[in-house]
């Protein structure tokens, strides 16, 4: 039986595979490194342009953005609006002057009188005993100095003619004179139980309205109690007083016009002059009291009323109007916010001339071309770099989220 002999594989055949397969893993490593190269650099040019639209974020999210506006030139007239309070021209508080028991009274509150009339009448019974008394006391008196007058003239003739002696006439003389004493001393009494009796009727010392009445029939009344009977008040015209602030105080003098605003009369302006200053500065509120006068025929305005005054001024040198938002309140005192033409704020002290409300006169410390900042931060300070917007633009931080 004869034996298969099998093929051997030569050696050839194996040495030339291992070359191919050497190279075809070096192409497969390159192709890698390419492909690690190409995601690294990939990798690293999105990373910088995150880094780069971040960076640009945080860059515009730290600007500081601001509004600005320039100062306006104060107009050639400026309204000063102040609080005032109305008075009575004249207000007469009626006492008593003799004691006695109210009898009656004529005139109540809010009824007009005029000059003398009688707003009451006290009842005096000791004071008409008194002065019937005084009165019955002044006629004797005049009776005996009628008598004594009569022997005094007689003893002067008789004298002249060497009937008397002097002796006689100068006794005669004297007692003439004592009762001619009596007799004006008597008088005076009588005048002045007359003047209590007149005193008895309660008048009104002018022409105006009753405001108060407090007393009624029946009640004692006793001189020099200080007890206030009646109040009259002459309202026509009224007084006007008010406050004026120390840097207005030259400009409001004797003459200068006004007009008055009531609550009560809306719409409706009362005209009114200073009649009068103080010429002093208050030291507790650095005002001047002035007193204005405006007529009131038809007695409509009341005295103890609440007034706005209006005075229309000329405006005081060169002043400037800024909004009142954008005031910063610092330790040195009141200051605004500058931005300056490279972009970087200046902390300015300005001077205050008034408060207008809503606006602010300078009058020192800044000049009409200067850009302030509205609404400041507290955080404003000198040196800091702010970027400039309009009102209706929008920050670029804004835009970016």
């Amino acid at each position: 039986m004869m034996a298969t002999e099998v093929p051997q594989k030569t050696g050839g055949s194996d040495t030339s595979a291992a070359p191919r397969r050497f190279k075809l893993l070096k192409l497969i490593l390159f192709l890698g490194a390419i492909g690690f190269i190409c995601v690294a650099v990939l990798g690293l040019a999105s990373r910088s342009a995150t880094t780069k639209r971040f960076q640009k974020v945080a860059d515009a999210a730290a600007q500081f953005n601001v509004q600005v506006v320039s100062p306006e030139k104060s107009p050639a007239s400026v309204e000063l609006q102040l609080p005032g309070h109305t008075y009575a021209y004249y207000e007469a508080p009626i006492y008593a002057q003799t004691s006695g028991y109210l009898k009656k009274w004529d005139y109540d509150i809010g009824a007009k009188v005029k000059a003398g009339d009688i707003l009451g009448e006290i009842d005096t019974p000791e004071v008409d005993q008194e002065l019937s008394q005084a009165q019955a006391t002044l006629a004797t008196a005049k009776a005996q100095l009628t008598l004594a007058a009569a022997n005094f003239h007689e003893a002067q003739r008789l004298w002249q003619t060497n009937v008397d002696s002097k002796r006689d006439f100068e006794t005669m003389q004297s007692n003439y004179l004592a009762q001619q004493s009596t007799v004006d001393g008597d008088a005076d009494a009588v005048q002045r139980l007359q003047a209590l009796e007149n005193f008895k009727f309660l008048r009104a010392p002018f022409d105006g309205i009753v405001i108060s009445r407090s007393t009624d029939i029946g009640d004692l009344v006793v001189s020099g109690s200080g007890q206030k009977l009646f109040i009259v008040d002459q309202e026509n015209p009224l007084r006007v007083y008010v406050s004026v602030p120390e840097n207005f105080a030259k400009q409001v003098q004797v003459g200068t016009k006004a007009d008055l605003s009531l609550d009560e009369f809306p719409g409706h302006l009362f005209p009114a002059t200073v009649v009068t200053t103080s010429n002093a500065v208050n030291p507790t509120n650095r005002t001047q009291l002035v007193e204005l006068q405006v007529p009131n025929p038809s007695n409509e305005l009341w005295p103890g009323a609440y007034t706005e005054v209006h005075f229309h001024l000329n405006s005081i040198g060169n002043i400037l109007l800024i909004p009142a938002n954008t005031l910063l309140f610092r330790r040195e005192g009141p200051a605004v916010g500058v931005v300056k033409s490279d972009g970087k704020v200046e902390i300015r002290k300005v001077q205050i001339g008034e408060d207008l409300g809503t606006e602010l006169e300078i009058v020192k410390g800044l000049s009409s071309t200067d850009q302030i900042i509205v609404n400041p931060s507290d955080s404003l300070s000198t040196g800091m770099v702010v970027h400039v917007v309009q009102p209706n633009q929008k920050s670029g931080s804004m835009a970016e989220n």
